[in-house]
């Protein structure tokens, strides 16, 4: 009984230091912040706040659903270059200002505070087999989880369109873009090939960043990018029905359900010894 306290305690204690780790990290992170963008306060603690409540958001909630997860991860980065595209239109440290206040959120959104575990439960992992392969559970809270994420993409990808250029080919690939991810995600295509046409997003991506310096319509690439992510959350699940909320197949994920059934070994028979005669 000693023995199993004393190692308790020890982890209520490397536990408490992890802890107060975290909150000086962030507590630097903050004054990092503070120091950098003292001249323009109001607007750029408006986008610090944004951010932290971002990755808090997406590690405590939206985490839930493997998709939406993905994508808002990368939507993250996605964010963080449209704002350095945009600095010297705002007049305010706003890459650096969401580059700061995702940390923070991080810190506070994926550590555990309480005896509670931070991270909610998950939907990642397989909850059986149907007809189309492998089945995840579903339900309204992962398909509100999945239709508020494309709200945010189809609100940061228009904002870029009505702001920056809005002309009739930046909306045109926008809207491109949205249809060509919603097919990508709704009709069964194989694994293997959906998953090498999604390089054609970040080529593309590229190719456009480089036609948008040579014709000025700046939103070209950012459009691009958030309307293929819109186009694969909308197209990419159930959005009515009794599957409401399961992902469509194919799924990345291996089928690992069930329990593995153990092999038997057959007990080989012994060689019989000769008898002496």
């Amino acid at each position: 009984m000693g023995g199993s306290a004393e190692v308790k305690s020890k982890k209520k204690n490397g536990r408490r230091s992890e802890q107060i780790i975290n909150v000086l990290t962030a507590a630097v992170m903050t004054a990092v912040f503070f120091a950098m963008a003292r001249e323009s306060l109001p607007w750029a603690s408006v986008i610090f706040t944004v951010a932290a409540c971002y990755t808090f958001l997406m590690f405590r909630v939206v985490v839930q659903s493997g998709r939406a997860s993905a994508v808002m991860f990368i939507t993250m980065f996605l964010i963080f270059f449209s704002l350095i595209h945009v600095e010297d239109q705002l007049g305010i440290p706003a890459p650096g200002s969401w580059f700061l206040g995702l940390f923070v959120g991080g810190i506070v959104g994926i550590n555990k505070w309480t005896g509670t575990p931070a991270k909610t439960r998950s939907s990642r992992k397989p909850t059986g087999t149907s007809k189309d392969g492998l089945k995840f559970t579903g339900g309204p809270r992962l398909a509100l989880i999945n239709a508020i994420c494309a709200a945010v993409l189809l609100g940061i990808g228009g904002a870029h369109f009505a702001l920056q250029t809005p002309t009739a080919a930046v909306g045109t690939v926008f809207a491109g873009a949205s249809l060509g991810g919603w097919a990508l995600f709704h009709f069964p295509l194989s694994l293997k090939l959906r998953n090498l046409l999604l390089w054609v997003i970040p080529v593309e991506f590229f190719l456009l960043l480089f036609l948008a310096g040579n014709t000025g319509q700046t939103a070209l690439p950012f459009v691009w990018a958030y309307g293929a992510l819109l186009g694969i959350l909308l197209g990419g699940r159930y959005w009515r029905g009794p599957r409401l909320g399961e992902p469509r197949p194919p799924f990345n994920a291996r089928a690992t359900t069930g329990r593995k059934q153990k092999r038997k070994r057959t007990p080989q028979p012994k060689p019989k010894q000769k008898q002496k005669q």
